[in-house]
């Protein structure tokens, strides 16, 4: 049996699809994404170059100017430790300028010490034989360093006294206690033929009195100006109007 009948045209290949091109350039899809995806980055680097890069200077700038701050902070932290240390010292120099002196008697002390000096002899159960105080005077000389020249007067008393060398001793070791600065100096201690077991002593008792704001002003006068021309070489013309 034969079958006859049209079956169709043969099958023909459809023509490739044409893309644009442009300078050579054919832009097939995935060129074409290619293109889309640089062009996107290149709006985002513009983007963030007038959006981004500003807000980045500013923040740089502001912490900047915190760290200015912290340091400016942390200097006037310390300036003002400083001033405290500063005040701290001149507070104690005041504590240790009262605590010296109290060291030293004052006048008080010295229009009664004839009265205390013969309280302690009493009570050691010897007898005070003479007291001549000398009149107060500057120290000036360094015997008690250098700092304390023309700011502290000593005034100077002859002692003799009489006693046991046992009461003798126990009226230098009174004298010693003493708040006031009270200082003996050149004793002697001798033997009395004529009473046996007795001793006489013979010192110099100085008190150390701090001067007035007065007698230190007289003490340390402010120096004298030159006369007008003093220091001037020979030959030299003085200044006009002399």
């Amino acid at each position: 049996m034969t079958l006859t009948g049209d079956f169709g045209s043969p099958i023909q290949d459809s023509p490739p699809p044409s893309y644009p091109t442009v300078f050579g350039v054919t832009f097939t899809p995935i060129v074409t994404g290619i293109l889309i995806a640089v062009g996107g980055l290149l709006v985002a680097a513009y983007l963030g170059s007038i959006l981004v890069a500003p807000k980045l200077e500013e923040a740089t700038a502001l912490q900047l100017e915190l760290s200015q701050q912290e340091d400016d902070l942390k200097q006037r932290e310390e300036t003002l430790k400083q001033l405290n240390k500063v005040v701290a010292d001149l507070d104690q120099a005041k504590v240790n300028n009262q605590q010296v002196r109290t060291l030293f008697a004052d006048q008080k002390a010295l229009d009664t010490l004839l009265l205390d000096l013969n309280q302690i002899i009493t009570a050691s159960q010897a007898r005070l034989d003479k007291y001549e105080p000398q009149p107060p005077a500057v120290v000036a000389d360094g015997s008690l360093g250098p700092e304390l020249n023309n700011k502290i007067k000593q005034q100077v008393t002859n002692v003799i006294m009489e006693g046991s060398y046992e009461q003798t001793i126990k009226v230098m070791q009174s004298i010693d206690s003493q708040q006031n600065f009270l200082v003996v100096r050149g004793l002697t201690v001798e033997a009395i033929p004529t009473k046996p077991g007795l001793v006489k002593s013979t010192f110099n008792m100085i008190a150390y009195v701090p001067l007035t704001p007065e007698e230190l002003a007289a003490a340390n006068p402010p120096p004298e100006p030159k006369p007008e021309g003093e220091g001037q070489k020979d030959g030299q013309p003085k200044p006009e109007g002399t």
